[in-house]
């Protein structure tokens, strides 16, 4: 996994690991924000629809993103 990070930041690892449509979960500590499907990550974020369709950004520096 160290080959994950060289070179590269937290939205460059979820999008080698994750693909567009993965379910996910977004945590804040051990609280369940929400489950969704992932889009993509960048800059720091993460995109993704919730399970209404919602599109959601959230700031990698304060979630948790787990895949289920």
């Amino acid at each position: 996994m160290s080959n994950l990070f060289k070179d590269g930041n937290m939205a460059d690892f979820l999008n080698k690991i994750l693909s567009l449509g993965d379910k996910i979960e977004v945590l804040s500590g051990d609280e369940e924000i929400e489950e969704g499907s992932y889009v993509y990550a960048s800059d720091n974020f993460v995109v993704w629809a919730d399970d209404n369709g919602h599109m959601n950004t959230s700031n990698l520096n304060n979630v948790t993103v787990r895949k289920v």
